[in-house]
């Protein structure tokens, strides 16, 4: 989703708790690098912490609404959280909102509501 370099992730670990198998927007994961694009910070078979921005599973919130997304992405961080590449593309879920993600939702500039 942004331009680190990374096109395809794979989840090694669904991190915040033992045994879990499914994670939500603005929940961390361990993930491998699987293919790249031309311009890359990242290279292949590197592990990285990712932020999930969008995710196929539905997220129901507690107004009654729901959200739902056609594909999985995720936002390649470092150790410190921040994120690699200096541009977002798309939108991102209003989850990030609530876990005071700031940065990521200004790089981004557009959010579900």
């Amino acid at each position: 989703m942004d331009n680190c370099g990374a096109r395809y992730v794979e989840c090694i670990k669904t991190l915040g708790g033992f045994n879990r198998k499914i994670s939500y927007p603005g929940e961390f994961i361990l993930v491998s690098i699987k293919s790249l694009r031309l311009i890359r910070k990242v290279r292949v078979g590197q592990i990285h912490l990712a932020l999930i921005t969008r995710a196929r599973k539905e997220t129901r919130y507690l107004d009654g609404s729901s959200t739902k997304c056609e594909n999985n992405v995720v936002l390649i961080v470092n150790k410190k959280k921040r994120v690699l590449g200096t541009r977002i593309f798309g939108w991102v879920s209003r989850n990030l909102r609530r876990k005071k993600f700031l940065k990521i939702l200004v790089l981004a500039g557009r959010q579900v509501i």
